[in-house]
Order: structure tokens, then C-alpha cells, then sequence
């Protein structure tokens, strides 16, 4: 259960952004670009359009809980996540590109990495299209070089070191130039944009699969008609943020320690021994590395961020047949599908 006085807050959070959703806002004002691939993923496995005022509904509580690119919130759900994010930390990523008197920076993230990555954090910033392999999509809240095991989400210093040593053979470079506070300050905004994005494809799973097409994931009308029912649903969409933020405070304890380099005469052996599986048939690396480990193997292969919307859902971008289907993706937001 949570604290009466958060939920209480929660609720009146919930109250603004319903009606910031109804006045409209400013069009100056930087926004999050609602997960169409995912609602539209979510659809073709539905075989019906999700009711547009429950996306409404899910645009409403990413507000109250996340804010805005100029102004973001953390979301206030519990003690476990409590130190999670910082505001301070968020504010100084956040916002437009600037600084105070002091020299202090603001907007840091969308002058080092939205480019790229986005402001949504959904890798579609302006450079995005032109880069291979694509910025990395956080908004599935899965990272590929981490230390913590598959399906887990990385730790603080699994970020930090992408951040630090960059990625090589790809357009992320390192940015260890940057201040210690500046680094952190860009760890934990990438932190929120993929929490947010997780929860949202959370609460349009729910619209599409768990609720009928008239039903609503927060009624705001109801604060007022049937204040019991909104209760239930402020607090099962709390849960959900909750429980999603609570997965990365566990990663921090999921860490796979590294073995120490072994002696020489044991090097030697664990290098015939890395050969062995490299091409042999358990690991075999070799089918998508290639023989001289650039990447040149196989050709009919995805990342996981591409069959999330293709493979998974019954769309097979090898086949001439799925150019169509590909093409209404690639209009709602996606990217053409390259293999690894």
C-alpha cells in the first residue's frame, strides 16, 4: 500500500494532467512522441484499433508521473525506489540547451545525445536514420552491454561505463571528458526515459489486452461520480510504475563478477578453448560474427528491438510479402529492418 499523502498528491497530479490534456499546451514546448509502433504492434496481434481515449488516458498518467522534457518528474511511488532518480539530477539533463549565472548546465541530454537517441529516448532523434546499426531504443528498457544477466536490466555503472568508453564500431562515443556530475546527471535521465518508456508500453498492453474497449485505465470524471473506482485504478497504474522501477533498483545486486585474467599457460588453453566455441556448434559465434569477426555472417537476422515489431507479431522482413505491413510501421515511426 502507498503512503495516503503520495497517492493523495498522485491523484491531484493526475487531476492537472487530465485537464493540461483537455486546455491543450503550447506547441514551443518540447514533447514525448507517443509509442505508436508499440500501440500499433499491440493492434495488429488485437485485430482492432485501441479505444484513442485510453491512449489519452496513458498519455495522461506518463504526465503525472513523468512530467515533460522541460519538466521532469520522478515518479513518487514508494521508499524501496525512493533513491532511484534524483530530480536535481533529471532537471540538469532536462530542458533546452542552457546554463545559469553560475555556469551550471541545463539540458544536457538533448545537447550530447538527442540527436540520436531522441527526446523520447526512442532512437529517432533527427541523425538517427543515417547510423548503423540505429541509437539504441531505451524505451524497451533492454541494453546489450551490462554485467547483470540477460533480461535484467544494467546497473548504474554498466551506463556509466558506455557513457565513459563509448561503444565502438557504432556512432556512440565517449563523453569522459565530461564532469563527474554531468555524467551522472545523463545516467539517470537515460534511467527515467527507458522507466517511462516500459511503463508505457505497460499501460497500452493494458488497454489493448486486459481492458474492454469502453473501459478507461484512470476515469478522471470518476474523482468526482466514483471516487472507490478511481482509487483502484490510480493505484493499480502506481503499481505498475512501482514494479518497473523496483527491477532496476534490483540490478545494482544482479551483477556478474568478472574472473580474474588467468596465468599465461591457462590464457592459452581458455584462447583454443574461445576458438573451439566460437566456431564450433554450441556457441557458434561465427554464424552471425562472420569468420573475420566484423559482423559479415549471417544476412536474414534481427536485433531484438526490430522483431519486437516484426518477428514477434508474425512479420517476416525477409519475405517480399511483409513490405507492405513494414511500410505502415515504418509510417507510425519505425526504422527500415536491417539485419545484424
Amino acid at each position: 500500500m502507498f503512503p495516503l499523502l503520495t497517492r493523495a498528491r498522485l491523484m491531484l497530479i493526475l487531476a492537472i494532467a487530465a485537464s493540461a490534456s483537455t486546455n491543450g499546451c503550447s506547441t514551443n514546448e518540447a514533447e514525448f512522441r507517443q509509442n505508436l509502433v508499440y500501440v500499433k504492434a499491440q493492434e495488429k496481434t488485437l485485430k482492432s484499433e485501441i479505444n484513442p481515449r485510453q491512449l489519452q488516458d496513458v498519455d495522461n498518467v506518463l504526465v503525472a508521473f513523468f512530467g515533460t522534457p522541460d519538466d521532469p518528474r520522478v515518479p513518487q511511488v514508494g521508499d524501496e525506489t525512493a533513491d532511484l532518480l534524483s530530480q536535481s539530477r533529471l532537471e540538469m539533463a532536462a530542458g533546452a540547451v542552457s546554463s545559469n549565472e553560475q555556469g551550471k548546465p541545463q539540458g544536457l541530454y538533448r545537447e550530447h545525445c538527442a540527436h540520436c537517441h531522441g527526446v523520447t529516448g526512442d532512437g529517432a532523434g533527427p541523425t538517427a536514420e543515417f547510423l548503423n546499426p540505429y541509437p539504441r531504443d531505451y524505451r524497451m528498457g533492454v541494453f546489450k552491454f551490462k554485467s547483470t544477466p540477460k533480461g535484467e536490466k544494467p546497473t548504474h555503472e554498466d551506463l556509466r561505463q558506455i557513457l565513459v568508453n563509448g561503444i565502438p564500431g557504432t556512432a556512440m562515443p565517449s563523453f569522459k571528458l565530461l564532469p563527474e556530475d554531468e555524467l551522472e546527471s545523463l545516467i539517470q535521465y537515460v534511467q527515467y526515459l527507458a522507466i517511462r518508456g516500459e511503463v508505457e508500453r505497460a499501460l497500452i498492453y493494458e488497454c489493448a489486452n486486459e481492458l474492454d474497449r469502453d473501459d478507461r485505465l484512470v476515469d478522471f470524471d470518476a474523482a468526482e461520480t466514483d471516487r472507490e473506482t478511481y482509487n483502484e485504478q490510480v493505484e493499480y497504474v502506481t503499481s505498475i510504475v512501482a514494479d518497473t522501477m523496483q527491477r532496476w533498483v534490483d540490478a545494482e545486486s544482479k551483477a556478474v563478477p568478472v574472473p580474474a585474467r588467468p596465468e599465461p599457460a591457462d590464457l592459452a588453453a581458455s584462447i583454443a578453448h574461445g576458438r573451439e566455441l566460437f566456431y564450433g556448434p554450441i556457441a557458434n559465434c561465427v554464424k552471425c560474427h562472420g569468420d573475420s569477426a566484423l559482423g559479415d555472417g549471417q544476412k536474414n537476422d534481427f536485433d531484438d528491438w526490430t522483431k519486437d515489431w516484426t518477428v514477434k507479431i508474425g512479420i517476416d522482413p525477409n519475405k517480399a510479402e511483409s513490405g507492405e505491413e513494414i511500410e505502415h510501421f515504418i509510417a507510425a515511426g519505425a526504422f527500415e529492418p536491417r539485419n545484424i
